[in-house]
């Protein structure tokens, strides 16, 4: 059985974006001697700075991409558009191509999805609105991260970051859906106590299967 432990902990305040908190992980767990090799996060994490650092030095880096449905299920997804990142175009279901730039949202011609046959299968935008389509900054990586979704192999690598959210629910339930203190640095102390409560714990447990292998041995 493999032991997984919690080596770092990091805390932001409500109003801060959660993506913060991965360089103070990242800084701390370099202190103890040890490097990031894989990289399994959450998708509110995949814009830190560290995603970038820790490819640069050889590794990988494995998230879940952004939802792209449609609001509605009847209407075409974002998946139903072809992108081309190389030339920066997009093109709808209808072969109407519109260029783009990062991190910006491309509407179509108005008059070319008025006349449309396939309108009312794309959009609900009033009269005189074409369709809109967001385009991500980081749309080259989130497109990696479909195609990791879409392979079977690709969905048992994303799996491997099921023990971590059980980790941090276990996390959770102890300490409860609020801070317990003021300010960051008492309850980022609450929260490093906490888990090192759950390593503890971890320890226990792996402990005590590796004593019932031995007697089922013997």
């Amino acid at each position: 059985m493999t032991l997984r432990a919690i080596l770092a902990c990091a805390l932001t305040p409500a109003n801060r974006p959660e993506e913060e908190g991965a360089v103070p992980i990242k800084q701390d767990i370099e202190r103890q001697g040890h490097s990031i090799s894989e990289l399994y996060i959450d998708r509110a994490y995949v814009n830190s700075p560290v995603v970038d650092e820790v490819r640069q030095d050889g590794g990988e880096v494995f998230s879940k991409p952004w939802a792209q449905r449609a609001r509605s299920p009847e209407l075409f997804s974002k998946l139903d558009f072809k992108l081309d990142l190389r030339a920066n175009t997009i093109t709808c279901p209808a072969g109407e191509v519109e260029y783009f730039e990062l991190g910006q949202t491309v509407e179509f011609e108005p008059e070319a999805c008025g006349a449309c046959p396939l309108r009312a299968k794309c959009t609900q935008a009033a009269s005189g609105r074409g369709r809109t389509v967001s385009i991500s900054q980081d749309e080259a990586q989130q497109k990696q991260f479909r195609k990791l979704q879409q392979t079977p192999a690709g969905r048992a690598i994303l799996r491997q970051r099921v023990p971590v959210e059980h980790a941090l629910a276990h996390i959770a339930a102890r300490k409860g859906d609020h801070a317990r203190y003021i300010g960051v640095r008492k309850n980022l102390f609450d929260l490093r106590r906490t888990a090192a409560i759950q390593n503890l714990e971890a320890i226990h447990h792996s402990s005590k299967l590796e004593l019932a292998k031995l007697e089922l041995a013997a």
